[in-house]
């Protein structure tokens, strides 16, 4: 049978300039693997904007305030096939430049 597991990982996202979009290679789809990135988390930021895309297209773009104690994890529901490659990071909109942590959780099968 098929095991479908869900994985977590933790990303540090640097933002060096006031104003600065930083993106980061979160994920890459692999011959013999189906990677499906289920969840985005962050912990609370002021003044950030979580933006993930699949090579050049843009999936997300949510205001970081939007998570709360009980609201944590963004669903989504994003494929990423042999080649394909997700990146995630931050948009800075508060003009405090630091490293950010980022949180994904996808489903692995093969």
């Amino acid at each position: 049978g098929v095991t479908i597991m869900l994985k977590w990982k933790t990303v540090n996202v640097a933002i060096t300039e006031n104003d600065e979009e930083v993106l980061v290679d979160v994920l890459a789809g692999m011959t013999g693997k189906n990677r499906v990135i289920k969840f985005f988390s962050s912990p609370l930021y002021t003044g950030r904007s979580l933006r993930v895309y699949r090579d050049a297209e843009q999936i997300v773009d949510v205001d970081v305030s939007f998570f709360t104690a009980s609201y944590k994890l963004l669903p989504v529901d994003l494929p990423l096939a042999e080649g394909q490659l997700c990146k995630a990071g931050y948009k800075d909109t508060s003009d405090a430049p630091a490293t950010y942590k980022l949180i994904i959780g996808y489903e692995e099968t093969g």
